[in-house]
Order: structure tokens, then C-alpha cells, then sequence
């Protein structure tokens, strides 16, 4: 990831400007290529010219920059008048003299100014039509030097006469380049032979190191189309409330008026002047409606993570959907806010609509690459028939002869269907097809038998799973066959799902990588999934009493004993779940007998694997693993950190002690420079309590160094990392969380913590949101089940956070602590989940421990100049040691938005080094 401190700066001049996006790449290539001679053609208001200038002057690069611009303006930007040119020059004289100079000029006019060889970064970015910029380029051309770089602006503007993407095309292809795809689109060319390094390997990056620049650098710079877009809000609320001023004196005046001459009211009502203000009092009923609009921005600023990244999630839905988009998210956000749920507003049509058009080019992609492959496997879809609606059937069968993939074979086993149009519908399909095969049995043994017949008849190295009014998609198998030809190792691929109903296809399934816990709590996997046949074999297919959970019983034996590497999860919907009355796709109430088939096979596997425990049932049909604790359980430390804060510190306390039923731990209070008299007189009356123990740290506020040090000091086998703002809900948390972090492998356990007024705060860490990290379904409300119920299920995740954090001591021993240089107090728990992981640790989240979390109530902000840069050191570490985790986090899926925390759809998805972003 190319990216350094100074593009995390913030940028001085904002203002409108289709550039505004650009300012941190601007930062960062001024750093690295260090221009001797910086050329602008085209500058209007200037943003982008006094973009380079700040980065001259706060690097000392030393760098002249020349901006050329007739400012008369043109078709595109539109004419405008002098004062454009003339505030830009005073503003350039102020802030930048001796660095920037003003050029008012044609382009052509402007050449002769510079000796051949002399620009070392030429922006193009005046006229846009094809034969303009040809010409810019040409005339620019031999004044570039050996080292020299070209920018060229909107390059993924295709409307009207616009033609600079044409432009960039041809020219792309005969130099190293690459391109930003934000911002209306940024095109960088190396033109010089003796470039920067720096330059060439962003030329050189791979497909996915590309992605995860662009949505670096796209996030980054957004932060500069909000900082506008609030300057231009608050002007207009000021001239709002200078309006609500004036009309509600003018409305007292005209009420007196009313009582004093009411029929001088008759009159003027019926006036000229009165119509003329009609406006007026139309903004002043705005105005009354200020409180209501302020109470719901609050909320929504809450809810997003603060204001900035409210304003970047409304620019986004605004350019996306325009005005109609924007009252679609305005009306979803009015029900949110009484309790509606926040996902009723993904649009899954019109997001597959935009992504997931698979045209002939493609199609033809992934025929070529399949072409290549030596052995492509043969792929066997296993499919167990009874009793089908016969429109179904023939529609699942077409599915799979539609598969782009060639090399497959259909086994269907009929489990002796009573229906008379199934058996000639059958022979027909497979007279029709060599690839299909039928076996009819002699007695109905139900889906688990009629499956394993079905297997009997397969010849492939592979096994797909397709029920029998379900559908595949065209490049299913493609995909399951890439996996197989990338990954030779590999025994199991699943991929994400969907349902489908009349042909609308919605409620789709995007899920995690492999996550052992969360298929513990559900059958994660299910469809589609692909099986590597000769472990099918060795396991017994199919077992028979385990119908309706036959599937569920498969995946759980199937991959006990595999290693993560060998489980492959294809993040794109390749299986449509046919929906109607008596399918599972529609309400899985509709199978009871497979939720208890379900709880048995997890009871066994649970058994099988010496996992001392047991499966629960829950409500919605999920399950529970309670595991045991031993008969003397482990001594626990909870290691509680605080400087003053009595309120908190005690409510934290006694609830620890009051309601933990959970029998060996102790406290350890943390005192940090406390000064209040009122907390220091606390501290020795609890420090009686035989449970607690209060040291003093006086060392200057250091989170991660404050524990490390702390966790030196105590003896459990176990640490607990809490919060002084915690209160306990549950008395068993720390019994869950203890039970599930002495389990194998297992790192970090993290709680389920609500705000006080009961919506969830953490439900686990998700990687990439915000650029670094967020929280999985932040504020879903008590009783809200979340994404497919993963704000109910215990579950892998990459990080959990340290609010309330229960680790094995000598684990967290083991890597290191939390890292005291290089996050004293942001992201240090994220970090350490990171390296537990790294370590061949799984990080869990259960739902069961559950404790309040009065966050903010003692966080500082980052309001002074030394807090932020500390702030921006620790976001650049983070982004340069865990940079592809944090833009591909295991746990989360790339077809999910990395703008929320609530799950919902990213537009666009992550996967575009792919024939389509969507299947």
C-alpha cells in the first residue's frame, strides 16, 4: 500500500471542486517524486494548484509550480468573471509566495515559457474534449523530463463531449500507469525513464493491491468533498436562522396587527406585498423544523461514526441516486430513528442491476481462462429428487447444462416419487443428455439415502450439492473450478446465496470465511457447497436420521481435521434457494424436525472433537455451544485501568462484584495519576475488599503500556482487560467468556455491550470500516436479530475489542501485549487481536456475556495538535502493518459496505479483479 504520513494531511484550501477527492494522492506524489517544476493546464478556482503548493511548502520540497488558465472559463466549467483569478492570486500571495506562480494564458501561448525537459509533473486538466486533450499532450510533450509524471483529470467522465477516458486508453497503453477511479477519475502516467521507484511499483501493483489503493486513497479524500459539503451547510443554516429572526419578528408584528384592525388584516391578506412573501413565511415554518432536523442529524452522526462520515455517506448516496436516492435514505433514516429496521433500505435489484451483468466479453473471459487450465476436474452435482413441481425441476436442470464450466455430470437419485409426470420427465432429460444420470430407487429412504444413491452414480473428483428446485448460477462451477485449480490442496468451497421467488431474486447471504464458531451457530456453509469426493467417501456420505440437518451433519464431519487452507470460501452468490411454502428459503419454521436434527449432529460434533459442552436451540432456530468449565476453574485478573472517575469506577466495581457468579478472579485497579480526593479515599476503602488489589502507575497516560505492565503484576491464568465504564448485565459473563477462551486455539473473547439505553455498542470488530476498523452492528437495538443473526451468534472475528477482553495471560504474553510505541491509545486491542491471529489464534465474540458499556463518558477527544498527529501516526502504522486485512477482513464479506456497520451492501463491491463484480 502506497501511502505516507503526509497524505493522511489535511487540506487547507477546500472549496468546490471536482478535485477535492485527489488532495491525499497529491500529498503523497509531490513526497515521492519531489518536482523541480510542477505544471498545471487548467486551474479555475485553484483547489488542486494550491493542493500541490501546501505540499511544497510543508515537505520543503523546493518546488516551483506554475498554474496556466486564461480564467475566462469554457463550455465545460462555464464562463466566470475575474474575481475568480483575483481572489486566487491574493490567497496565492499569502500563503505561498516564491512557490506558486499564476500563468494567465492559453496553453499553446504559455509552451514557449519552458525549456524542453523541464516539467517533472504535468497536470492536464483544462479543456476535455478527445482532440483537446490529444493536443495538450502533444504540445506539453517535449517539455518533460527524464523523471516526469502526467496527471490527467476525469478520466471516467464518459458524458457528452468529454473525451479525456478516450484520451487515457491509448496513452495508458504505452507507458506504465495507473488510474484512480474516484473523483471523476485521476490517470497517472510515467512518462520518465528515471521516475521514483516510488512511482513505479504503483504502476507495477498487482490487481488486488490496486483495489485496495483506489478505496484507500478514495476514502481519504473524501474526507474533503464533506469538509466542503459542511461549510456549505452551515452557511445555509446561518442564513436559515437569520430568516427565522426576521419573519418571527415580522409574524408578532402582524399578529397585533390582526387583534388591533382585523379588517385592515381582510385587506392586506388579499394584497400584492402579502403574496410577495410567501417565501418568507414558507422559511419560517422551515425554521420551526430546525430542533427536529438537528435532534435527527445528531442521531444519524451517532449512528455513522460522526458528522464527517454522515456527510461522505450522504455525497455518496447523492451521486449514486441522485435526489430521489436521497429522499429514499432520508425516509429510511425517519423510521431508524422509531425503531425501524436500518437494512429494509438495501435495494438488492438495483444493486444486482449494477454489478452483476454477466455480458458475452465475460463470458467469454471465463471460458478462455478455463481453456488454460490442465486438468479442469470433473465436477458431479448430486441431486436427491422426490415428488418435484415438474416447471422446478426442468429449471434446475437447465441451470446446471447452462454452466459455463464444461466439464460436470448431473447424478440424480428419484426416491421413488409418487408423482406420475416424474419418472418420464427424467428419462427424457436423460436421454437428452449424456451428462445426466438417473437412478430410480426401489423404496423411499428419504433424502439422506436418496442422496447417497445419487453419489453412487458419480465418477467426479468433485461433488456439488443441488436440491431440486433450486438454481444455479451460470458461473458456478467456473468458480468452484478456479478455486480447485488455484488452490491443489483445497477440500471444501462454499460459496454466498440467495433466494429467489418469480424470478426476483433477494435476501442474500454474504458470508464469512471459514469461521468454525459461526458454524457452530448455524450452517454457515450450506449452499453452495462443494465437497472433495474421495473425503465424502471416506466419511460415509450422508447419514441416515439427520434429514432436513443431512447437509448440515456433512460439513461438520467433512471438516473436522481440515486446516483453514484447505477451506475455500468464494465470496459471490452462485446458488439461488427456490422460495415458497414448504422450502426451509422461506421460514425455516417450516422444518422443526431439522432443527433438532441440526442440534444432534452439532452434539456430536462437539463430542468427536473432545469439546466438553452442549448445543441449545435458540428462538430463531440457531444454536448455542455452552461449553463446560472444569470443576476448579481457572484464577481470572480483571485488570481495570482509571484515572479519577469515581461514578463509573464504582458502578463498574460493585457489578463486577455484586453480580459476577463466575467463582476465582480478582481485580486490579490501575490508578493512573488520579488527583480527586473523592476517588483517592475510594480506592482505600476498596483495596479492603479481599477480591481487589489498587496499584498505583504514575507513567503519562499510555493504554497499551498501562496493561502490559498491569498483566506483569498478576497471577491468574487468565487476564481480563476491562473498562472503568463497564457495568455488568449478565451474571455469567465472565463464566461464558472464560469457558469459550479456554477452548483450543482460541485467542481473544470478546462481550456483547449495550449502551444504557439498550442498543448494541460492540457486537465485535469489523476491519476496513472507517479505513481501520468498526463495530459489527453499532446501535442495533435490544432484540434485533442482525444480518442473517449475527448480532446473536457467537462468532470468529478478526478483533474484539478491549472495553472487555478475556485472554489466556501467557497468550497474551506470547505476542508481545498490546504494542506501547506505536499505539498508546487508539487501535491497540484491534492490533493485538491482529497478532493473536497472526499467531495461529481465532478471535471470538459471544453474545452471552453481556455488560453495559458507558462509553465516552470518560474518552477524551482529539482536540489538540499533538493528539492528532498521535492519532494519524497510529491510523498510518495500522494501515501499513495489517494493510490487506484491513481491506479484506476474513470475517466480512466484500459484497458489504465498508461506509456502516450494519451489513448492508457496498457499492460498489470488492471484487473487481473479476469477470463481473457480482454473480
Amino acid at each position: 500500500m502506497l501511502v505516507s504520513k503526509n497524505s493522511l494531511e489535511p487540506s487547507q484550501h477546500v472549496r468546490k471542486s471536482a478535485w477535492l477527492e485527489h488532495a491525499p494522492f497529491a500529498f503523497w506524489v509531490m513526497q515521492e517524486l519531489r518536482p523541480r517544476t510542477v505544471v498545471e493546464l487548467g486551474t479555475h478556482n485553484g483547489f488542486s494548484f494550491l493542493s500541490f503548493c501546501q505540499a511544497a511548502k510543508g515537505g520543503g520540497i523546493g518546488t516551483k509550480i506554475y498554474a496556466i488558465d486564461t480564467w475566462q472559463g469554457d463550455e465545460h466549467a462555464g464562463l466566470y468573471e475575474s474575481e475568480v483569478h483575483d481572489s486566487l492570486r491574493a490567497e496565492l500571495l499569502k500563503e505561498y509566495p516564491g512557490i506558486g506562480t499564476m500563468v494567465r494564458s492559453t496553453f499553446a501561448d504559455a509552451r514557449p515559457q519552458f525549456a524542453d525537459g523541464s516539467v517533472d509533473l504535468l497536470h492536464i486538466d483544462g479543456r476535455h474534449r478527445y482532440e483537446d486533450v490529444l493536443e495538450d499532450f502533444q504540445s506539453w510533450e517535449s517539455a518533460l523530463s527524464d523523471r516526469a509524471v502526467v496527471l490527467f483529470h476525469d478520466t471516467r467522465v464518459e458524458t457528452g463531449d468529454f473525451g479525456v477516458w478516450k484520451f487515457w486508453a491509448e496513452i495508458s497503453a504505452a507507458h506504465p500507469n495507473f488510474e484512480f477511479h474516484h473523483g471523476n477519475g485521476l490517470g497517472v502516467l510515467v512518462v520518465g525513464k528515471k521516475a521514483p521507484e516510488a512511482l513505479k511499483a504503483l504502476c507495477a501493483l498487482t490487481p488486488e493491491e490496486q483495489a485496495v489503493n483506489r478505496m484507500l486513497y478514495s476514502r481519504l479524500g473524501l474526507v474533503n468533498s464533506l469538509d466542503h459539503q459542511i461549510d456549505v451547510a452551515r452557511e445555509q443554516l446561518g442564513v436559515i436562522g437569520e430568516q427565522a429572526k426576521l419573519l418571527t419578528a415580522d409574524r408578532d408584528r402582524i399578529a397585533n396587527a390582526f387583534e388591533q384592525h382585523r379588517q385592515a388584516m381582510d385587506m392586506m391578506l388579499s394584497s400584492t406585498s402579502w403574496k410577495l412573501t410567501a417565501p418568507l413565511r414558507l422559511a419560517n415554518r422551515a425554521g420551526a423544523r430546525i430542533p427536529q432536523l438537528a435532534s435527527m442529524m445528531q442521531m444519524l452522526a451517532t449512528r455513522h461514526g460522526g458528522y464527517a462520515r454522515l456527510a461522505q455517506r450522504s455525497l455518496n448516496i447523492l451521486r449514486r441516486d441522485g435526489l430521489a436516492g436521497g429522499k429514499t435514505a432520508w425516509a429510511r433514516a425517519k423510521a431508524l430513528r422509531h425503531g425501524g429496521n436500518p437494512l429494509s433500505g438495501n435495494d438488492y435489484e438495483s444493486w444486482l442491476k449494477r454489478y452483476s451483468g454477466l455480458d458475452e466479453v465475460g463470458r467469454e473471459k471465463i471460458r478462455s481462462e478455463i481453456a488454460s487450465w490442465e486438468k479442469p476436474p470433473l465436477i458431479s452435482v448430486v441431486m436427491p429428487v422426490y415428488n418435484p413441481e415438474v416447471d422446478w425441476l426442468k429449471e434446475a436442470v437447465a441451470s446446471v447444462q447452462a454452466q459455463l464450466y464444461p466439464s460436470w455430470e448431473l447424478c440424480i437419485a428419484d426416491d421413488q416419487s409418487t408423482s406420475e409426470h416424474v419418472r418420464p420427465l427424467l428419462e427424457k432429460i436423460a436421454a437428452a443428455d449424456p451428462r445426466i444420470k438417473v437412478v430410480y430407487r426401489a423404496t423411499n429412504g428419504h433424502i439422506s439415502e436418496a442422496s447417497n444413491s445419487a453419489l453412487e452414480l458419480a465418477s467426479g473428483s468433485w461433488m456439488v450439492l443441488l436440491d431440486q428446485d433450486d438454481l444455479l448460477t451460470e458461473d458456478a462451477l467456473y468458480y468452484v473450478g478456479r478455486a480447485i485449480s488455484r488452490e491443489p490442496n483445497v477440500a471444501l468451497i462454499y460459496s454466498d446465496e440467495d433466494k429467489i421467488e418469480n424470478g426476483r431474486r433477494y435476501d442474500p447471504y454474504f458470508k464469512p470465511d471459514w469461521n468454525p464458531d459461526l458454524l457452530r451457530s448455524h450452517n454457515m456453509v450450506c449452499h453452495l457447497g462443494a465437497y472433495r469426493m474421495d473425503h465424502v467417501r471416506a466419511i460415509g456420505g450422508f447419514r441416515k436420521g439427520f434429514e432436513g440437518a443431512q447437509d448440515y451433519d456433512l460439513v461438520l464431519r467433512f471438516s473436522e481435521g481440515l486446516l483453514p487452507g484447505q477451506i475455500c470460501h468464494i465470496p459471490r452468490v452462485l446458488y439461488h434457494w427456490r422460495s415458497h411454502s414448504g422450502s426451509t428459503a422461506q421460514s425455516g419454521s417450516n422444518k422443526n424436525y431439522a432443527a433438532i436434527a441440526g442440534q444432534t449432529a452439532l452434539n456430536e460434533h462437539l463430542h468427536r472433537t473432545g469439546l466438553a459442552g452442549h448445543i441449545e436451540i435458540l428462538p430463531t432456530g440457531m444454536y448455542r455451544a455452552r461449553y463446560d468449565l472444569p470443576p476448579n476453574p481457572p484464577k481470572v485478573s480483571l485488570i481495570i485501568p482509571t484515572r479519577n472517575g469515581l461514578r463509573l469506577l464504582r458502578q463498574c466495581v460493585s457489578s463486577i462484584l455484586e453480580k459476577t457468579t463466575y467463582p476465582n478472579f480478582e481485580i486490579l485497579i490501575v490508578d493512573n495519576n488520579s488527583d480527586d480526593h473523592a476517588t483517592l479515599r475510594y480506592f482505600d476503602e476498596i483495596r479492603l475488599h479481599e477480591r481487589v488489589k489498587v496499584v498505583r502507575d504514575g507513567q503519562a497516560f499510555n493504554y497499551s503500556a498501562i496493561n502490559n505492565k498491569a498483566v506483569s503484576l498478576v497471577d491468574g491464568e487468565y487476564v481480563g482487560l476491562i473498562n472503568n465504564d463497564i457495568e455488568v448485565v449478565s451474571p455469567d459473563w465472565l463464566s461464558e467468556m472464560v469457558a469459550i477462551a479456554m477452548q483450543p486455539k482460541v485467542g481473544a473473547v470478546g462481550a456483547r455491550l449495550w449502551y444504557p439505553d439498550d442498543r448494541l455498542q460492540h457486537g465485535g470488530i469489523i476491519l476496513g470500516i472507517g479505513g481501520v476498523a468498526g463495530h459489527a452492528h453499532k446501535m442495533l437495538r435490544r432484540g434485533e436479530h442482525g444480518y442473517f443473526s449475527r448480532g446473536e451468534l457467537t462468532q470468529t472475528l478478526s478483533a474484539v475489542t478491549a472495553a472487555c477482553l478475556v485472554v489466556k495471560k501467557s497468550t497474551y504474553e506470547l505476542v508481545g501485549g498490546l504494542d506501547a510505541e506505536n499505539l498508546k491509545v487508539a487501535f491497540n486491542d484491534v492490533d493485538f487481536c491482529l497478532k493473536l491471529r497472526e499467531a495461529g489464534f481465532r478471535n471470538v465474540w459471544t453474545p452471552y456475556a453481556e455488560l453495559r458499556h458507558h462509553e465516552s463518558a470518560t474518552r477524551g477527544v482529539e482536540d489538540t495538535a499533538e493528539k492528532k498527529e498521535r492519532f494519524q501516526s497510529e491510523v498510518l502504522f495500522m494501515l501499513r502493518r495489517w494493510e490487506k486485512l484491513l481491506m479484506a477482513d476474513p470475517a466480512y464479506n466484500p459484497n458489504l459496505t465498508l461506509e456502516y456497520e450494519d451489513f448492508s451492501l457496498a457499492w460498489p463491491p470488492r471484487n473487481d479483479i473479476d469477470p463481473t463484480l457480482a454473480s
